[in-house]
């Protein structure tokens, strides 16, 4: 009896070693990856969240970086006024490197116009090839209004030409929403472009997002 009730005791220690925060995996990240910010640079954010104080550091460049948000499963820096990265781990149905868990970095560069990156690392920071068949074109983000004719809308799709995705990760859930972006938008037409652009979200389901 003993031996049936200490095997459950064991599974769920196991599964709890798999198991990280994005405060671990983030103090761990290589300097690469990141090279605005150095280890103390790192260090000092969770420091400050953790203290309930405004996380602003000064990066390898001179200028501020800030922390926006920090769970143990998500963070958010603004490295400075046209570059922001955001970070989610995201639970996998077969182990990755012994954890049960992906690190998802999504990173967005610009202002006005927006375009972001989407990668994958082991919680090891082992970059990974993961399938994001869920990952939708900037096509797939357009349509056209009932009130609007066909022309219009393929002058618009023109105008928004050269398409720049746009990524946000959830602070809260495993989504993320997809969006277009473009930097040279006449004023004039901005109203109309804003009526056919749509935003999608898709969510993880342990092995990609759909």
């Amino acid at each position: 009896m003993r031996r049936i009730i200490l095997l459950p005791l064991l599974l769920l220690c196991l599964v709890s070693k798999a198991q990280t925060t994005m405060q671990e995996v983030f103090k761990s990240m290589p300097d690469s990856l990141m090279p605005y910010l150095s280890v103390n640079n790192r260090l000092d954010f969770i420091d400050f969240i953790e203290s309930s104080m405004e996380a602003k550091v000064t990066n390898g460049l001179g200028g501020k970086s800030v922390m926006t948000d920090l769970n143990n499963q998500y963070l958010c820096i603004q490295l400075n006024e046209s570059s922001v990265v955001q970070m989610r781990l995201l639970p996998v149905s077969v182990p990755v490197d012994g954890m049960q868990q992906v690190v998802c970095m999504v990173q967005t560069y610009g202002t006005s116009g927006k375009e972001s990156t989407i990668s994958f690392y082991s919680c090891s920071w082992r970059p990974l090839s993961w399938p994001v068949a869920g990952l939708v074109s900037a096509d797939d983000l357009l349509a056209r209004p009932a009130t609007m004719t066909e022309e219009r809308f393929n002058e618009l799709k023109a105008m928004l030409m050269p398409y720049l995705l746009c990524a946000s990760l959830s602070a809260d859930d495993d989504i993320i929403t997809l969006s277009i972006s473009n930097a040279q938008i006449p004023t004039d037409d901005q109203a109309d472009v804003d009526a056919v652009r749509l935003s999608k979200t898709i969510k993880w389901n342990g092995h990609t997002f759909k």
